[in-house]
């Protein structure tokens, strides 16, 4: 398996260059860092939209929600430099974190009263379509948190219409985090009202960060049944990832803990065949073409207690069917 996916790897590397508009849409600040081999590939003419403003962990420093955002947003820029993306590449939508938590968790109180009408097999998702008019309100999410969430939408809408691109890579429908699921989401969206409207192909690439918390990080779990891409990064495209990581001063602890649980994994590792530290797991990047089959209605996890673990707003959880799907729902 891992065979064919490395060879699919050097395949797409081969014609990377020759995309002429790359685009991320992410997340976080951050999440571009586990792909910074895939970027170097791609060249210095690849975009980059955040969806958020980066203030979800200013609790975790002496800052205001605010100059914390700004700092993250700081540390982005400098980031994609460090792989050649020039600023004017870079573009951030700013939408809060915080916010966004606050109405995940109102959707959960709501959603656990409400019967959640959503399309159920992949067959009736179809027949509906994705990202028409005329359907908003559909699932079970009240008034303003459906005016909330189009706001979104429309915005990565339109940051993907201005930037007309040929190759889209987003965060992958895996759930480890709600606003990676929610950007995946709203940039499936876009892409099939750009193919529909504008008539251009554009291929459409999912990026696995972490499920579990980070015990499954970067990596598509063991049974994922889509197509795998796998590259091996170069000396100096490892050293452009170090680069990467080292812009983002706000967080070295979090990057420390994930170095402390790769001490343990390596361990293991040195047994059967696997990864013995962090930069040795570093060096490969997956990523794969987003299944046309994909079921967003469908829990990521068997079990909801897998899916955003420990994920809550202010003791409240967040979870895929109270919280997420209700929004699925909506828009789809």
């Amino acid at each position: 398996m891992f065979a064919s996916a490395y060879q699919l790897g050097a395949e797409f590397s081969a014609r990377a260059r020759h995309f002429g508009q790359p685009l991320f849409v992410l997340a976080h600040q951050d999440d571009e860092l586990n792909y910074a081999g895939l970027i170097s590939r791609l060249g210095p003419k690849t975009r980059f939209v955040w969806v958020t403003n980066g203030d979800g962990l200013y609790q975790e420093s002496n800052l205001g929600p605010g100059k914390y955002g700004d700092l993250r947003m700081a540390e982005a820029v400098r980031s994609v430099a460090a792989a050649r993306i020039p600023e004017q590449n870079t573009r951030f939508l700013k939408f809060s974190e915080v916010e966004i938590y606050r109405h995940l968790a109102e959707i959960y109180g709501e959603a656990g009263g409400i019967h959640l009408r959503h399309p159920t097999s992949p067959r009736l998702r179809r027949a509906r379509g994705y990202g028409g008019q005329g359907r908003l309100g559909a699932g079970g999410i009240g008034e303003p948190h459906r005016v909330f969430f189009d706001r979104i939408r429309v915005a990565v809408r339109n940051a993907l219409f201005e930037i007309d691109p040929d190759v889209v890579f987003t965060l992958a429908w895996q759930g480890g985090q709600p606003e990676h699921d929610l950007t995946h989401l709203f940039t499936m969206l876009a892409i099939h009202d750009f193919r529909r409207e504008r008539g251009g192909k554009v291929e459409f690439f999912h990026l696995p960060e972490y499920e579990y918390t980070i015990l499954l990080a970067m990596r598509f779990h063991p049974f994922y049944r889509g197509v795998r891409y796998r590259i091996r990064l170069t000396d100096d495209e490892m050293a452009v990832k170090q680069k990467m990581i080292d812009a983002y001063a706000s967080q070295a602890r979090l990057f420390g803990e994930f170095r402390k649980v790769f001490t343990y994994i390596g361990r293991v590792g040195r047994f059967v065949g696997g990864p013995k530290s962090a930069e040795e797991y570093l060096s490969t990047e997956e990523f794969g073409p987003v299944p046309a089959d994909l079921d967003y209605t469908a829990k990521p996890h068997s079990l909801d207690y897998f899916t955003y673990m420990f994920d809550h707003f202010e003791g409240t959880p967040v979870t895929f069917s109270r919280s997420i799907r209700p929004i699925v729902g909506t828009f789809i």
